[in-house]
């Protein structure tokens, strides 16, 4: 079933106005969620949010890697014929996707400060798992099970260290004042 998903997504690789924003988005958008865990990490009024998100990347990355090591599965574009990357790789394990373990802990991050931009958050980071399916790099399970891994910890980690909502929150004018 995976490989009929990789095989029904990685058809529309033929219309080249899909492409470019896949390429970017499979490019840029991991590094962007990375900055966003880091530069909130510095800012004081979101300092937890974004050392919670770190420690769960971190975490992330350790659990991937030994999965990686112990079981390695082979990236589509190495195990299927009609499959050829858009973007070169190398024949590295592809479960789980760990570019789909900092999107689930972005995911998370919004949902549990109840961004006014967690819809928009959320369609971005569709758009992220998406594209590393469409580039031939990962299964549908690599990063689904990565995104559920990555939003996982960073609930954990949140629960632990009892982090709630502390983003600056805009207060609501009353009609009285």
């Amino acid at each position: 079933m995976d490989k009929a998903f990789v095989s029904w997504i990685y058809d529309f690789s033929e219309a080249e106005w899909v492409d470019a924003p896949m390429i970017f988005f499979s490019s840029w958008g991991y590094k962007a969620i990375i900055g966003l865990f880091f530069l909130l990490a510095l800012l004081k009024a979101t300092r937890k949010l974004g050392l919670a998100a770190i420690a769960a990347s971190l975490a992330g990355l350790v659990i991937s890697r030994t999965i990686r090591w112990i079981a390695p599965r082979e990236r589509p574009f190495a195990a299927l014929e009609e499959v050829t990357p858009l973007i070169e790789k190398e024949a590295s394990a592809s479960f789980p996707s760990e570019q789909a373990l900092f999107v689930g802990i972005f995911i998370a991050l919004l949902w549990i400060i109840r961004s006014r931009l967690r819809w928009a958050g959320l369609l971005t980071g569709l758009v992220i798992l998406v594209s590393r399916v469409y580039l031939g790099h990962h299964y549908v399970s690599d990063v689904l099970i990565g995104a559920i891994l990555g939003g996982f910890l960073y609930v954990t980690i949140s629960k632990i260290f009892s982090i709630k909502q502390s983003f600056p929150v805009e207060k609501e004018k009353s009609l009285i004042s």
